[in-house]
């Protein structure tokens, strides 16, 4: 178990604390964990990769947690995630790590998460994946990590000792609250809405901004994310890379060949 190779992601940038915290729960786990983290703040960038332009990488000379090789990317956790895997890591990698993000990322917004993006990399090339986010009242480095840590060196104890599925993706969300508090653990499905909102500024313009109550309503459907975090559990969400709607195949298909054969058009 000590000798699995790990790698741990973000999409906060590579000097966030919550890396850090990520990292060091993986080291209960494994004595070989690399880092290769964003040089930026990546937030919102999802899955997507940087075309068009050159990317490069360097190590980082003074990690925050002593012994790591760690490097960071100019570019998104996708970008880091593949650079990882095809120019720096010599080792087989047996799992991979993204978070833990300042913020959850939750509903609708899992969708655009940068800290699931880099998870959903590493699962499209065949290896686990999970994804860790902080619910926070408001947005902060200074924030205690220790909680997120503690849930986090759980999962990846779960996952070193072959109690997650092989082919796991996760995505897991820790309440804002201190350890004594949290109620427990949910496996849960992704909540209905998002918390980023569009903040009108001006005539013009406007600004994008995360609401960090919506973690709070506890009027949200139960067995969802939202009302996971809103009631204090640990959230749990087992995702899939496959966004087929698979009810509507059939249904579709009549129609649209029966639109098509309209004489009409």
């Amino acid at each position: 178990m000590a000798n699995r190779s790990v790698l741990v992601t973000n999409d906060d940038g590579f000097e966030s604390p919550g890396l850090w915290a990520l990292v060091r729960a993986a080291l209960r786990v494994s004595s070989r964990v690399t880092v290769v983290a964003p040089k930026e703040n990546q937030s919102a960038v999802g899955a997507g990769f940087t075309l068009r332009r050159e990317l490069t990488w360097e190590r980082i000379a003074d990690p925050a947690v002593d012994g790591i090789d760690a490097w960071h990317v100019d570019g998104t956790p996708a970008d880091c995630v593949a650079i990882a895997f095809d120019k720096i890591l010599e080792d087989d990698v047996a799992m991979v790590f993204s978070g833990i993000n300042q913020g959850a990322n939750v509903g609708q917004d899992v969708l655009a998460s940068g800290t699931v993006g880099g998870a959903l990399a590493a699962h499209l090339r065949g290896k686990p994946a999970v994804a860790f986010s902080q619910a926070m009242r408001t947005p902060g480095i200074d924030w205690d990590w220790t909680v997120s840590e503690r849930v986090a060196a759980h999962i990846c104890e779960a996952e070193a000792n072959g109690l997650l599925p092989q082919s796991i993706f996760l995505n897991v969300n820790v309440p804002s609250c201190p350890w004594e508090r949290i109620a427990g653990v949910l496996v849960t499905r992704m909540g209905a809405h998002g918390y980023v909102r569009l903040l009108d500024t001006g005539e013009k313009s406007a600004v994008l901004e995360r609401q960090f109550d919506i973690h709070t309503n506890p009027d949200v459907p139960p067995g969802t994310d939202l009302w996971a975090l809103a009631h204090r559990y640990v959230s749990v969400s087992p995702l899939q890379s496959n966004l087929t709607d698979h009810r509507l195949i059939d249904i579709l298909g009549q129609r649209l060949n029966a639109a098509f054969q309209s004489p009409d058009l």
